[in-house]
């Protein structure tokens, strides 16, 4: 049995950033949707805690399977001040 869970990784950028990339290769083999706190309520992410005053945030979806990927990335990445892991069913 495949297992598609989901998670939301909920990325605070770092003060300053406006801008938040993941490398063509992850997005490409884990699949990830990056996206804005509007675009995650639009595809049903909503009743998300609002972010911090003056803090700007992205969210990134992807199987729980190659969340850690992800994480690695956002652990490595200087524009990332924190991030927060949201299961998804």
């Amino acid at each position: 049995m495949v297992d598609a869970r989901m998670v939301l990784v909920e990325v605070h950028l770092a003060p300053g950033v406006r801008t938040f990339e993941l490398s063509a290769e992850i997005l490409s083999d884990t699949k990830a949707q990056m996206m804005t706190a509007d675009q995650a309520g639009a595809v049903g992410f909503g009743g998300l805690p609002a972010p911090p005053e003056g803090t700007d945030v992205r969210y990134v979806a992807v199987l729980q399977r190659d969340s850690r990927w992800i994480l690695n990335a956002l652990e490595a990445d200087p524009n990332v001040s924190r991030f927060r892991v949201h299961e998804i069913g």
